[in-house]
């Protein structure tokens, strides 16, 4: 499954919990949240836009800065998702603009 945000392509998404950090493509990523989670509908909310710098930091999901906020939104991490829109040889200031447009478009709650 993969999640389409204005004609970008996020591939998961996957369960943070179940996240295993590798080398990840340069691009962004996304985290994401299971509007209603009782019912088990696939209906994304989306959290955070960010670069896959971000995740290659030590001590990824946990020590990023926006973890805590992710928590509380999604109302646990069980409930946080994270999925990736690869970018592999984009210039950075493209990178840059996507991501900003992706916030733009649908900002997200932490993002602010």
């Amino acid at each position: 499954m993969s999640l389409l945000l204005a004609g970008y392509t996020f591939s998961g998404p996957v369960s943070l919990v179940d996240y295993k950090q590798q080398d990840e493509l340069d691009g962004l990523f996304g985290a994401f949240y299971l509007k209603h989670p009782d019912k088990k509908v696939a209906d994304y909310g989306l959290l955070y836009i960010g670069d896959t710098e971000e995740i290659k930091q030590e001590g990824f999901p946990e020590k990023h800065k926006k973890y805590q906020m992710w928590v509380e939104k999604a109302k646990g991490v069980e409930n946080i998702y994270i999925g990736f829109c690869p970018t592999p040889g984009l210039m950075p200031k493209k990178k840059e603009l996507i991501k900003r447009h992706l916030i733009y478009k649908y900002n997200p709650m932490c993002n602010k």
